[in-house]
């Protein structure tokens, strides 16, 4: 039997952990680029972040974050809310 403490913890998602990680260091090496990081909203991360990881989980997300700097397409809306999509920022994602 699981003593109280056991109970009040959940098991650890490995594999989410695993993809946060990723997430995380992706959104955080865009963010070092970014002359202007006021201006960026890292929860535009929450919505682009998973679609990245499954595309590229295999690649190391701050060199990924260097290549694809500029060109966050259809999720520049969420990551730079307020500010007109420029023509260098698309990317067929």
């Amino acid at each position: 039997m699981s003593t109280p403490e056991e109970s009040n913890y959940p098991a650890r998602n490995h594999a989410l952990a695993e993809a946060l990680a990723w997430i995380s260091k992706f959104a955080h090496a865009w963010k070092a680029i970014e002359p202007r990081p006021q201006s960026l909203s890292i929860d535009g991360f929450i919505l682009w972040g998973p679609v990245l990881y499954e595309q590229h989980r295999n690649e190391d997300p701050v060199a990924l974050a260097t290549q694809l700097y500029g060109k966050s397409g259809a999720y520049f809306k969420y990551l730079y809310p307020g500010q007109a999509l420029q023509a260098d920022d698309a990317l067929p994602f």
